[in-house]
């Protein structure tokens, strides 16, 4: 049975979904996986693993791990599912964790990403010149029961996101809710879910939560169309479709910015709704979909029937494995690493330059207001998280 370590520096919704990604396969295809903090993990669950995959390395400390892992002969891959070395002007990138990132992928064979922009751009920096690109995988029991749908008297819309995206709520869609909200009186709902944008109708705020919590809270909703808007840029394009997943479980149609990722996988008035990044057509589109119920049914349906072909855990394996054929391979034999507990001291060391450079980057940016509420976030959701994750 081969055995996969994951290393994190931190607990998010990309962690979430592998988690259950690989819960769900590794009984029926012999694999074993394992998720370790980066502050956690030693030399001996290295030597104990046969695949160490390290996602979204930007630190100083993974690299070194990489470097012995491959010294040692294990296969080492990079998850990546956003552009790091190219951030938008708007967030942080410290520049000893840019480099760090680009050490580890020195020591990957493989790049893996669900993004075949990220896959493509980064291989170049990798050892191996190998890609990897994987689906998030959906089960059946996961899926809406369509039977149970009824007709209601208001239309139920919702905006699901982080809190930076507020800006793209902002840009291509709050300029005709008012619009919206007048033309179709009471007939409808606005509800925002771990994003906060500032709109001058009646609406319903609720903060983030864990994924399985989330999910659950969204199916309990009855939620009946989901906002994705999405920019145009080469960052947005390198994003994963996940919100249609999202959504398609949970029984909600969604309308998504004709952009990729989204035109990857949704077709305009099948699957879901696509709307050009400019008022009238997101006008356009949002009346539509809340007047025609029966619409908004028959594009739920299909959605559910495209995740259900192209994205159950069989599907996605399989796919997955013809990039890394190793996962099905015989376990081989290794050197042992060494021990690396003095890099660990440097890790934690260089902690308090990270928070230095990231006050003063949102003190310049944002002002002390920012500072102090990406502080209580970073602070409560990191020991949350990691609570969750030792109890789990």
């Amino acid at each position: 049975m081969n055995k996969l370590l994951f290393v994190f520096e931190n607990d998010m919704p990309t962690i979430s979904t592998m988690r259950l990604m690989f819960k769900h396969i590794e009984a029926k295809y012999g694999l074993k996986s394992e998720f370790v903090y980066l502050s956690d993990v030693n030399e001996q669950a290295v030597n104990q693993s046969d695949i160490i995959i390290f996602v979204r390395p930007m630190d100083i400390f993974s690299w070194k791990i990489a470097k012995m892992a491959k010294d040692a002969r294990h296969l080492v891959v990079t998850f990546l599912d956003d552009d790091l070395l190219n951030l938008p002007k708007s967030m942080p990138t410290i520049p000893w964790r840019k480099k760090g990132l680009i050490k580890v992928l020195s020591y990957s064979d493989i790049i893996w990403s669900t993004s075949s922009y990220i896959a493509n751009n980064y291989m170049q920096y990798t050892s191996g010149k190998r890609i990897a690109l994987s689906d998030t995988v959906v089960r059946e029991e996961e899926l809406p029961d369509l039977q149970e749908r009824k007709a209601k008297d208001r239309v139920r819309i919702v905006y699901a996101a982080a809190s930076s995206h507020a800006s793209l709520f902002d840009k291509y869609v709050n300029p005709i809710i008012t619009k919206l909200f007048s033309e179709f009186n009471n007939k409808i709902e606005l509800t925002f879910v771990g994003v906060h944008p500032k709109v001058d109708v009646p609406c319903e705020y609720v903060q983030g939560m864990p994924l399985m919590k989330y999910r659950q809270y969204m199916k309990d909703s009855h939620f009946d169309i989901g906002l994705a808007p999405l920019g145009n840029d080469e960052f947005s394009k390198c994003k994963y479709f996940n919100k249609y997943l999202e959504y398609t479980i949970q029984g909600i149609v969604g309308v998504y910015s004709n952009t990729e990722p989204y035109t990857f996988v949704v077709e305009n008035n099948r699957n879901g709704f696509l709307a050009e990044n400019n008022y009238e057509s997101w006008y356009e589109t949002l009346k539509k979909v809340i007047t025609d119920c029966n619409l908004r049914t028959n594009c739920l349906k299909n959605a559910v029937q495209n995740v259900m072909e192209n994205f159950s855990d069989d599907a996605v394996f399989k796919r997955f494995c013809q990039y890394i054929p190793e996962l099905l391979e015989e376990n081989k034999v290794y050197m042992r690493c060494k021990n690396f507990t003095l890099r660990r001291i440097v890790y934690y060391a260089s902690r308090p330059f990270d928070f230095f450079y990231l006050i003063i980057f949102y003190m310049k940016s944002f002002g002390l207001k920012e500072v102090v509420r990406r502080a209580k976030t970073h602070i409560f959701g990191h020991a949350y998280s990691r609570k969750k994750t030792k109890t789990q």
